[in-house]
């Protein structure tokens, strides 16, 4: 009987240290990242904007999968991003400007530039900005 008494008491103390415990949060997603392009086209004003989020993978982005992958690739900086090989653009001039705010890895980011139109936002930045 003394040593099933102390099993149940084992137990019922595991159960209440846990239950008292405070719940560990999820991790942060690696990046938490809101896309806004602004600029002119020949169809007219350009004003989009999309949420992208890595790891786990989400938001509005219509390639979110593959901007993941292509940011990882440059650890986030966005100036890294190489142009997309065997693509080419037109020279006509209809400037786009894309900007980034967010966090990747928890750190703050901010990221701008002007671009000559949208196919050399979507081509310069290896389709990152491609939305």
């Amino acid at each position: 009987m003394r040593k099933r008494l102390g099993v149940v008491l084992v137990a019922g103390l595991a159960a209440t240290v846990v239950s008292v415990l405070p719940a560990t949060a999820a991790p942060a997603p690696l990046a938490n990242l809101t896309f806004a392009k602004v600029g002119t086209s020949p169809a007219g004003p350009v004003d989009k904007q999309v949420t992208l989020q890595c790891a786990p993978i989400g938001g509005t982005h219509p390639t979110a999968e593959a901007a993941c992958t292509a940011l990882i690739a440059v650890g986030g900086q966005f100036s890294l991003l190489p142009r997309a090989e065997g693509y080419g653009c037109g020279a006509d001039y209809w400037p786009t400007t894309v900007t980034v705010t967010g966090t990747w890895r928890n750190k703050p980011v901010y990221f701008t530039k002007t671009y000559s139109n949208d196919c050399e936002a979507s081509v310069g930045s290896n389709f990152v900005f491609h939305f």
